[in-house]
């Protein structure tokens, strides 16, 4: 039986990022930038549960790790996504760090922690006024979800 998240893989698989691939250079640029992170967060969600095979992270892993983000994506995800760039790449270290429970990968459950940690940083700058006001409540509900859960998986390690 397909779980709902393993239906939104498939579906955002074949109507997303399969197009974008082909589409390769002439794609839209926040497509090409934001389509493998969220295809990490989709593929983790699917394999909750179950169990993942360490090479089959490794490469998501690594990208998460050595991301290189354009700056405009923050504020762009921001106003389309009522979600800041930097929130939604700590929700993939998230599902990361929650998977990666092979002996080879413990350093790299570490890092993935670290790096979300760092991201939300960077959110919680885009998400509050300087007065510290919070700028969108959606989003800066979202980056406290996934605050609580880093700090929490952060905790244990």
């Amino acid at each position: 039986q397909t779980s709902t998240a393993q239906k939104a893989l498939e579906l955002f698989r074949t109507h997303v990022s399969d197009p974008a691939a082909l589409a390769g250079s002439k794609a839209h640029p926040a497509l090409v930038a934001a389509v493998p992170v969220k295809m990490i967060i989709l593929k983790c969600r699917s394999l909750e549960g179950g169990e993942a095979s360490c090479a089959d992270l490794k490469s998501d892993v690594a990208y998460m790790l050595n991301r290189n983000d354009p700056e405009w994506l923050e504020g762009a995800s921001l106003s389309y996504a009522d979600a800041a760039w930097s929130t939604i790449c700590a929700e993939a270290c998230l599902c990361l760090a929650r998977i990666t429970s092979c002996t080879s990968q413990e350093a790299s459950k570490s890092e993935l922690i670290k790096e979300g940690l760092k991201c939300l940083e960077v959110s919680i700058n885009t998400l509050t006024n300087e007065d510290g006001t919070i700028v969108n409540s959606i989003a800066h509900s979202y980056y406290s979800q996934i605050l609580s859960e880093l700090e929490s998986l952060n905790a244990l390690v």
